[in-house]
């Protein structure tokens, strides 16, 4: 496991790549966090604690939710190389806490996305 301060580092690194991403970035890279969040929901993919930390990391930034303390620790764990198993709730909670932030949003965005 990295330390605290290796894994805050690497979540802010993550945080300016996916805010610097171009349209068509955001869209594949959003896409395909979506698809590995339902693929870990239904069991069909097992995927690592990394890599769902960092689709959760995406979809927090995207939706400019930099307070939700539950969610970002919930990210930190990831990043650290939990066992993420135990976090498969909280996984789908930010899925869902994104989606419900993108119906919200003015249609020419929905359509981006």
């Amino acid at each position: 496991m990295q330390n605290l301060q290796n894994i805050t580092r690497n979540i802010a690194d993550d945080t300016l790549v996916f805010e610097s991403l171009s349209a068509a970035e955001s869209i594949q890279l959003t896409h395909n966090a979506l698809e590995l969040i339902s693929k870990f929901e239904q069991g069909s993919e097992e995927a690592t604690a990394k890599k769902l930390g960092r689709a959760c990391c995406l979809l927090l930034t995207i939706a400019q939710d930099f307070m939700n303390v539950e969610y970002w620790q919930t990210v930190e764990e990831l990043y650290s190389g939990v066992n993420h198993s135990f976090y498969k709730q909280e996984v789908i909670a930010i899925r869902d806490y994104y989606l419900e932030y993108l119906s919200e949003q003015p249609v020419s965005l929905y359509k981006q996305r």
